[in-house]
C-alpha cells in the first residue's frame, strides 16, 4: 500500500493527509476501561447555558466536542437564545459561543461554533451496529457544579414518526439533554435527550442515533449568530425547557424558582398549542410540588378532557385528592388508571397507600404485592406493604420489607423511620434508636422537614 501512496503527485498527498485530519473518524475499535472513557467523556463534555437578549437565561444542557473548535448539542437547548457559553466539566474553562454552523429542528441536534485549543474531541461511532443489551456511558455535569459518570444498557430502538431513538437505562442528570452517549470503545454513538417520564420505568432515557449527527457534519455551513430578529420558539422547546426545570426542582436548594420556571415554560407551551395534554400534566406535576393541589387537579382534569386514556394523568390526579385527603375519588383516579393500564404499577402501589390510609392494611397489601410483582425493585412498594403489616402487628415480615426497600435504596430515609417503629414495636429499644438516627441524617440531608420533625419528636418520646 505504500508504494501505491507513494504513485500519487506529492500536492495530493498532502489534500488527502489533510482530508483525513479534519473528518472526526473513529479509531481502530479497542474496548476500553469505564475509567478511561470517564477521562475521554468527561475532557470533551461542556456545559451550556444560553440566554436572551436580554440577560435572562432559557435553555441550559450539555454538549460535547465533535471537533476541536465544534460543540453537538439538542436543538431545543440553544432555540431562540442570542448568546451562550460552554464550560468543560471537572474544569473552569469557559467559551463564549460564536455561533452555529448548523441544525437539524427534526432529529434536535445542533452544531455550535467556539475559539477552544488543546481539546481531544470525541469520534464518532456508527449508531446502526448498536445492539440491544449494549454497555453505553454518559458524562454530565449537574447544576453546573457536580460531575457525574454513569453508565447503563439499550433496552431498545423506537421510533417516533420517522425518526429512530434509543431508549437506555443510563441516568442522565437533570438540566443535562445533549450529552454523548458511548459505547465500550469510547465511540459516541448517541445523544442524550429529555428522559421518558413513566414512574413504572425507572432510569430510562432517550438518545438520538449518532449517525443523525454525523450527517449533520457533513453539512456545516458558515456561522450564523445564535439569533437575530424575531423567532418563534416552538411549543415543543418550552416543553422541554419545562421539563429541565422540573426535574432540577429535585435537587438541592433549586427547588422552588425551578418548578415556577417549569409552571412558566409548560403555560407558553399552551399558549402556543392549546390541546397540548403533556404540557397540561406536566404544568400540573409542577403546581402539585408547590402544593397548589387545586390548581393542579384543574390541569390533569385538562389534560384527561383532551386524552380520556391517559393513565398518568389519571394517578397523578389521584396523587394529588390523597393530599387533599379526597380519598375515595383518589381510588376511583386509580381504578381508571389501572383499568387503562391493567400493568401500572405506580397505581397499584398508590391505591394500596390509600387503603391503608382509609385503615384497611389487608386490601393494601394485596395492591403492595401487586405493584412489587410488576417492578420488583420498587422500594416505595415495599415500604408501604411493610407500613401495612406494621398495622397488621406482623412486625419481623414488616422488618424484612423495609430491609428490601433499603437494600433497593440505601438512602430511603423514611424506610429507616418505618423499621425503627417496628423494632420499637419489639421491643428493640437500641437498635430502633440506630435507625432513627440514620433516618435522621438522610432526612436532614434531602431537606424533609416534615420527616426531620416526625423523627426528632419520635427520639423524644424514647427518652
Amino acid at each position: 500500500m505504500s508504494n501505491l501512496l507513494w504513485t500519487f503527485p506529492r500536492a495530493t498527498i498532502v489534500v488527502l493527509l489533510l482530508f483525513f485530519c479534519t473528518i472526526n473518524t473513529a479509531p481502530a475499535q479497542t474496548t476500553l476501561s469505564a475509567e478511561d472513557i470517564a477521562e475521554k467523556a468527561k475532557a470533551a463534555t461542556v456545559f451550556l447555558e444560553m440566554k436572551d437578549k436580554n440577560g435572562k437565561t432559557l435553555g441550559i444542557g450539555s454538549g460535547f466536542f465533535v471537533k476541536p473548535n465544534l460543540i453537538a448539542t439538542n436543538y431545543h437547548v440553544i432555540e431562540g437564545a442570542a448568546r451562550g457559553t460552554a464550560k468543560l466539566i471537572g474544569k473552569s474553562t469557559t467559551y463564549n459561543i460564536e455561533g452555529v454552523t448548523a441544525t437539524d429542528k427534526t432529529n434536535d441536534l445542533a452544531i455550535l461554533k467556539v475559539k477552544a485549543y488543546g481539546i481531544e474531541p470525541l469520534f464518532l461511532g456508527d449508531s446502526d451496529t448498536v445492539q440491544i443489551g449494549e454497555t453505553v456511558y454518559v458524562a454530565s455535569r449537574l447544576l453546573s457544579v457536580v460531575d457525574v459518570f454513569s453508565d447503563g444498557i439499550i433496552k431498545s430502538r423506537r421510533h417516533k414518526y420517522t425518526k429512530e431513538l434509543f431508549l437506555m437505562t443510563a441516568p442522565i442528570s437533570p438540566g443535562s439533554n445533549g450529552n454523548a452517549v458511548l459505547n465500550r470503545n469510547g465511540e459516541v454513538i448517541g445523544v442524550s435527550i429529555s428522559s421518558l417520564r413513566d414512574p413504572d420505568v425507572s432510569n430510562l432515557n432517550f438518545a438520538i442515533p449518532s449517525n443523525y449527527l454525523r450527517k449533520l457534519l457533513s453539512q456545516l455551513n458558515q456561522v450564523k449568530p445564535l439569533f437575530q430578529g424575531n423567532h418563534i420558539i416552538s411549543a415543543e422547546t418550552y416543553f422541554k425547557w419545562g421539563n429541565t426545570h422540573y426535574d432540577l426542582g429535585s435537587v438541592g436548594s433549586a427547588n422552588l424558582e425551578a418548578y415556577k420556571l417549569a409552571i412558566y415554560y409548560y403555560s407558553e407551551a399552551i399558549r402556543q398549542k392549546q390541546n397540548y395534554h403533556e404540557a397540561y400534566a406536566y404544568r400540573g406535576l409542577a403546581k402539585a410540588q408547590l402544593g397548589q393541589l387545586s390548581e393542579a387537579i384543574t390541569d390533569f382534569d385538562a389534560a384527561i378532557r383532551l386524552k380520556p386514556d391517559y393513565a398518568n394523568a389519571y394517578v397523578n390526579r389521584g396523587v394529588s385528592k390523597i393530599n387533599l385527603k379526597q380519598y375515595f375519588t383518589a381510588i376511583t383516579d386509580f381504578d381508571a388508571a389501572i383499568r387503562l393500564k391493567p400493568d401500572y404499577a405506580n397505581a397499584y402501589y398508590n391505591r394500596g397507600t390509600v387503603k391503608g390510609q382509609l385503615g384497611q392494611p389487608s386490601k393494601a397489601i394485596i395492591d403492595f404485592d401487586t405493584a412489587i410483582r410488576l417492578k420488583p425493585d420498587y422500594a416505595d412498594a415495599y415500604a408501604g406493604r411493610g407500613l401495612a403489616k406494621v398495622n397488621l402487628e406482623q412486625y419481623f415480615a414488616a422488618i424484612t420489607d423495609f430491609d428490601t426497600a433499603i437494600r433497593l435504596k440505601p438512602d430511603y430515609a423514611r424506610s429507616y423511620f418505618y423499621r425503627a417503629l417496628a423494632k420499637g414495636l419489639l421491643g428493640h429499644t437500641l437498635k430502633g434508636k440506630s435507625d432513627l438516627q440514620t433516618a435522621l441524617e438522610l432526612a436532614k440531608k434531602a431537606g424533609d422537614v416534615s420527616l426531620k420533625t416526625q423523627i426528632e419528636e419520635t427520639l423524644r418520646l424514647m427518652e
